[in-house]
């Protein structure tokens, strides 16, 4: 199982706040069958600057990756990325493809909690021509429930772009039919946890799979996980 979507890494975003817990997330995400997980730092234009960012985020997966070894416990494999939150020019950053997701062309961006504009849609698409890039759109599902906007998913699919959402969409109640119907429809390419800690947004990958599986569309799932490694194995 593949967790597209985690804020793991220490103390470099909101995520986790140290190794102990990072090692902690990494080991319940193997433990609820994450095979393959992508970490994905939050990457913010107005309060830092690409290769900063960049640099902060290999020092702390350099640090990661000596703590996993010391521990020797199973973990999931690591592939690094970013969260992007959009920003007006995004699409003249040439530094961002340094932040694309593994060593393929996707790239996750995470839109404001606001309505979506079509300003804002022009310039993830024109992103994504001139970075040679295939935007991906950070859980879908969350802006559809708190901007109350069902549209969303349609938006994203009229500019093609990649549609990512979270665990949590299957999890809860008031939404997990239209994701198992979505799932269904294809209308999904990537499922994350989206976790941050140990508590409030915990690794969530397994409760989630399992709700798909009981629902009949194990398959569904197992097909998206396979394109991707499909995908990734192309540019790897």
């Amino acid at each position: 199982m593949i967790d597209f979507h985690s804020h793991f890494l220490p103390a470099i975003d909101d995520g986790s706040d140290c190794l102990n817990t990072s090692l902690s997330m990494l080991r319940e995400s193997r433990e609820q069958g994450v095979d393959l997980i992508f970490a994905t730092p939050h990457f913010y234009a107005d309060m830092d600057d690409p290769e900063s960012f960049l640099a902060r985020r290999d020092q702390a997966f350099s640090q990661l990756k000596l703590a996993m070894a010391e521990d020797g416990g199973d973990f999931p494999q690591i592939l690094l990325g970013a969260e992007i939150l959009y920003f007006p020019g995004m699409s003249v950053a040439e530094e961002l493809y340094e932040m694309r997701m593994g060593q393929s062309p996707l790239l996750l961006i995470e839109p404001p909690m606001l309505p979506w504009s079509e300003t804002m849609l022009d310039e993830i698409e024109q992103t994504g021509k001139n970075l040679r890039c295939i935007p991906v759109i950070a859980h879908v599902d969350r802006y559809a429930r708190m901007l109350r906007d069902d549209t969303v998913f349609d938006k994203a699919f009229d500019r093609h772009f990649l549609v990512q959402v979270n665990a949590n969409f299957f999890i809860h109640a008031d939404s997990s039919k239209l994701a198992l119907q979505y799932l269904s429809e294809e209308r999904i390419h990537f499922i994350g946890s989206d976790c941050h800690d140990m508590d409030r947004r915990a690794p969530n990958m397994g409760p989630a799979s399992v709700l798909i599986a009981e629902a009949g569309l194990e398959e569904q799932h197992i097909r998206l996980d396979s394109r991707l490694l499909d995908f990734l194995s192309e540019y790897t």
